[in-house]
């Protein structure tokens, strides 16, 4: 699967040598016709030319020698100056050279992998950019020339050290991009920070990092309330130019993510989860799934071009549930006298990790008269102190079929709050969970909820009152009646 990734991130890279290519042979044919039109109106106006242009009609029915004469001396000449003339034609077989160059390009001259010396990346990087740097620079004087609009007073100056950094973000899509390889599994802390050093430079390098294990490496004095390691998913926060994505080739749309990154006009990292050896596609794609439900890979992208406001760069709407810190997952089995049960759990990357063969020493049987287990997400929201005796489990279906309890070891436990520590910056960074805006929401909910209470509450008074008065006059109304009927006098006519 690795080999394919590369195949998928070759295809891009050809793209865009086969785009530029296309672009050489555009400026040659214009080039060309300039000269096909500068050699009419120097020449055009010959005996010779008149000769092949007007046929067999010429020779009995027209003077050339005197039509010639009448042509040079009444139409004023609009061929090129000389030193223009010069410029263009040199221009030809340069673009020529450029094009054939690109046609013959490989991969290999523009890429590297991460465990080069840096100074050889940044050189090599370098040179590369400069390259196609050249042959922007060539069609922006081709362009020129075409239209007419270059002065060598003016122009030849801006040309004179033009690099990769005067190249424009339409020019910087087309570039062929230089890519740095990685492998993050196992230890990456020294690659992250290499990767950090190259992205500093400012040159749109794209960084390419593929993973097929997920399991992180902890120092032994570690603390799983405090996650203090640096992730691949925490770039965007250090380096704000920078374009960002996680995914992996299973996803629905891998190519065209793939190619967004790779033709993002700036530095860019892409982090990639890829198919083991020997690991078949359905099981891949399960592990996969397992993976981003856990948050133990979550898909993301950070495009710093999407909007000028940070939140709105951020996307994680990809995964699943995504404004839940965890998402559930209901196991069906017996207990140990066969009565059916479900049991519904957060889905926790401890559950990735139960699915997983290079994590199973880290999932043990309780002890027998334990009364100290905890749900390792409960376990989560503990305290340092709280969590002192205590013994983090998952639930999981036996072998036969019975629900049965594993403990999580420490390392897993580590990275499951590592895992949650990753997820919630995420949405808070990505807008979703903002603690800022969900306490604005809260307070407005309960002023505006005080605003209806003491509303309700003065209604509720009013009708009290409008229902004191209707009585008053019920009353009178009858006590008149009552007068009038054993006195036989209306007190109302009175």
């Amino acid at each position: 699967m690795k080999e394919q990734i590369l195949q998928h991130v070759e295809d891009v890279w050809h793209h865009h040598c086969v785009a530029l290519g296309e672009a050489l042979a555009e400026a040659i044919s214009g080039l060309e016709n300039l000269v096909r039109l500068d050699e009419y109106h120097r020449h055009g106006h010959d005996p010779d030319h008149l000769e092949r242009s007007l046929g067999p009609f010429a020779e009995t029915n027209l003077d050339l020698g005197s039509l010639s004469r009448v042509l040079g001396e009444g139409t004023p000449s609009r061929a090129m100056a000389p030193e223009r003339l010069k410029r263009v034609q040199e221009l030809i077989p340069t673009l020529g050279e450029m094009k054939e160059e690109c046609s013959n390009s490989a991969l290999d001259s523009a890429s590297a992998a991460i465990e080069t010396d840096e100074s050889e990346i940044r050189q090599r990087a370098e040179e590369h950019l400069n390259r196609v740097a050249r042959v922007f620079r060539t069609l922006r004087i081709a362009q020129l020339e075409i239209r007419s609009k270059y002065e060598s007073r003016t122009h030849d100056a801006i040309f004179a050290d033009f690099n990769w950094r005067q190249l424009g973000p339409s020019e910087l899509r087309l570039c062929p991009p230089f890519l740095v390889m990685a492998r993050l599994d196992g230890d990456s802390g020294a690659d992250l920070r290499k990767m950090m050093s190259l992205l500093e430079t400012g040159m749109p390098i794209k960084v390419v990092a593929l993973r097929s294990s997920l399991r992180e490496v902890y120092t032994a004095t570690s603390d799983t309330g405090v996650p203090s390691t640096m992730t691949i998913e925490t770039l965007p926060l250090a380096m704000r130019g920078v374009y960002f994505l996680q995914t992996h080739a299973a996803v629905p749309g891998f190519q065209e993510q793939l190619f967004k990154a790779l033709t993002a006009p700036r530095p860019g990292v892409i982090s990639v989860l890829y198919q083991r050896d020997n690991e078949t596609k359905d099981a891949f794609r399960g592990r996969t799934e397992r993976a981003v439900r856990a948050r133990a890979f979550p898909i993301c992208v950070y495009n710093p071009d999407q909007s000028y406001r940070f939140v709105m760069c951020f996307d994680l709407s990809a995964n699943p549930s995504p404004d839940m810190l965890w998402t559930t997952k209901t196991l069906s089995g017996q207990e140990p006298l066969g009565q059916a049960i479900e049991v519904e759990e957060a889905f926790t990357f401890a559950h990735f990790a139960a699915s997983e063969a290079e994590f199973a020493a880290d999932l043990t049987d309780p002890p027998a008269t334990a009364d100290n287990l905890i749900p390792i997400n409960d376990y989560l929201d503990f305290s340092r102190r709280q969590r002192v005796g205590k013994l983090p489990f998952i639930s999981l279906v036996g072998e036969d079929g019975s629900i049965v309890r594993k403990v999580v070891s420490p390392a897993i436990a580590l990275q499951c709050s590592e895992r949650l520590h990753l997820w919630r910056t995420l949405r808070e960074i990505s807008g979703i969970d903002n603690p800022y805006v969900n306490t604005t929401r809260t307070t407005l909910q309960n002023e505006f909820a005080a605003e209806q209470q003491a509303l309700l509450e003065s209604k509720e008074q009013e009708l009290e009152k409008d229902a004191a008065r209707r009585e008053q006059a019920a009353v009178a109304s009858t006590v008149r009646k009552l007068v009038a009927h054993l006195t036989g006098v209306d007190p109302s006519k009175n």
